[in-house]
């Protein structure tokens, strides 16, 4: 193994479940950095298919467990993991070459996590992109939603401290992550669209209701767990609402029938048009949608 020219050494580790069709983009990409990691770890989450012997031939490690889900995949990768940094990657995902060495360089002694902004894609090409946001404002935001995708470095110390990703939460794990991290050290950002996620209908994060039920797991021990009273009370509502929101629109992405019905719901559960407006424009949308106007 040998260490990475930036002075800091870098495992990655791709949870992978039934990915064989994949890991060959996924993989490419990973091997193309100009800043090569020191060892490219894919956990095996009980594929049924040909995950282990693909991710084996195009020269990755492979560790492989009974089916437990993303959380805990991620966990026994980074445990097995030499490197002092981690960079995490989702197996339907892909980098751009630049992504790690451009990360390494933002990295000080204070910092425990380095982003990206991202793209979307699916098979007809790239369909949007978004521009990380400031590290300032994304720790104000983890408060009522995730504005940090999985994009990141982190560090190996800090993500372990209180024994790693929560495998009890089957979405909404990284969210959750993040919070229990921004209180070790400082984020970073590159501002570029340096990872490109994946959007298709088998995706964990095509699927709304799971985010939903993930949200009940953290939101009181994580997310309110400092409000009393009234804070608790109103913060509860507008996180409900962002998320549901949020809902709305993974279902209009991915032609789920309930996307009207998250957007009115998000409406109701907190109604004031001074917490994001735009929800208001959305529900509008959603209406067009429903009724074909």
């Amino acid at each position: 193994m040998a260490a990475t020219n930036s002075g800091i050494r870098i495992s990655v580790v791709i949870p992978a479940y039934n990915a064989e069709r994949f890991l060959p983009r996924c993989l490419k990409s990973v091997f193309a950095q100009t800043l090569k990691p020191m060892e490219v770890i894919v956990v095996d989450d009980g594929s049924t298919d040909n995950t282990a012997a693909v991710a084996a031939a195009l020269g990755a490690t492979v560790i492989s467990q009974a089916n437990g889900g993303v959380a805990a995949a991620r966990n026994l990768g980074i445990r097995n993991a030499s490197g002092e940094w981690i960079a995490l990657l989702d197996a339907d995902d892909r980098w751009a070459p630049e992504k790690l060495e451009r990360q390494a360089a933002l990295v000080r002694p204070e910092t425990v996590l380095v982003y990206t902004g991202i793209r979307f894609f699916d098979d007809q090409g790239i369909r949007s992109e978004q521009l990380a946001v400031d590290p300032a404002a994304a720790s104000k935001m983890l408060r009522y939603c995730n504005p940090i995708p999985c994009t990141y470095i982190i560090r190996r110390d800090a993500v372990m401290q209180d024994g790693g990703y929560r495998e009890d939460v089957f979405a909404c794990e990284d969210w959750e992550m993040l919070v229990r991290l921004q209180r070790l050290g400082k984020f970073e950002a590159v501002f570029d669209p340096l990872t490109d996620i994946y959007l298709h209908a088998d995706s964990l994060s095509a699927n709304p209701e799971m985010m939903l039920r993930g949200l009940d797991l953290i939101l009181d021990s994580m997310l309110l767990a400092d409000l009393r009273g009234f804070d608790r009370w109103a913060w509860r509502r507008r996180i409900l609402a962002a998320q549901l929101c949020s809902a709305g629109l993974i279902a209009r992405d991915n032609g789920l029938k309930d996307e009207l019905r998250y957007m009115l719901k998000s409406l109701c559960v907190w109604p004031s048009p001074f917490w994001q407006p735009w929800r208001f424009a959305m529900f509008v949308v959603s209406v067009r949608n429903r009724f074909r106007f």
